[in-house]
């Protein structure tokens, strides 16, 4: 999936606080909410006197919270594992020990540390996640099967498109304009501005086959 980057394997874990991070939390639900002392330990307790380790501590959390972000938009079941390709420039040599602990608290796998930025127009399906001190890359079809979930995007949005014929044309009715309530008239607007604004974000995540 990173044709055209050369790629940076994440293999190496070291500390057996990273292994045990990872041991007490494989059974955990994944969910998109991230507790921060869920990864202290770790970054260790240099991490509350020392900036870079700070940093990098902030950086494992934000990645973390991203793909679980991620996964909890997009409904991926929570058996899934989902693949994540992440860009931090220098970060990169300090992130990459603690692989197992993004890929165990994300629920993310296989997890690939870029050495260059993703250059050009992002790819359809393909998901970018900016972060502060990094970029997150999630293939599409690591999270779900792209033609499974494009026909139920599909049907999902001649529902709302049905909603919205169905209030354009009561707002159009002259006699329901004048009969109605100026709160009722005002509440159907605001279903339907609504309702074209979901169909908008179903529309923006259709994925391309």
């Amino acid at each position: 999936m990173a044709t055209g980057r050369a790629a940076v394997p994440a293999t190496a874990v070291d500390g057996a606080a990273v292994i045990s991070v990872a041991t007490a939390h494989a059974a955990v639900p994944v969910t998109a909410a991230i507790d921060p002392a869920e990864v202290a330990v770790v970054a260790g307790p240099e991490a509350a006197i020392d900036p870079q380790a700070e940093r990098v501590m902030e950086t494992i959390i934000e990645i973390i919270r991203a793909i679980r972000n991620v996964r909890a938009q997009y409904k991926v079941a929570t058996g899934r594992w989902v693949e994540a390709q992440i860009y931090a420039g220098r970060l990169t040599s300090a992130l990459a020990p603690y692989v197992e602990t993004i890929q165990v608290l994300a629920r993310a796998r296989p997890v690939t540390f870029l050495s260059e930025r993703q250059k050009g127009a992002a790819d359809e399906n393909k998901l970018v996640q900016v972060l502060k001190d990094a970029e997150v890359i999630i293939p599409m079809e690591s999270m779900f099967d792209l033609e499974t979930e494009k026909q139920r995007l599909q049907k999902e949005i001649e529902q709302v498109e049905s909603e919205i014929t169905r209030l354009n044309a009561r707002l159009d009715d002259q006699a329901f304009l004048e009969k109605a309530p100026a709160a009722v008239v005002d509440k159907e607007r605001q279903k339907l501005l609504a309702a074209n604004d979901k169909r908008a974000r179903l529309k923006h995540q259709l994925p391309s086959t």
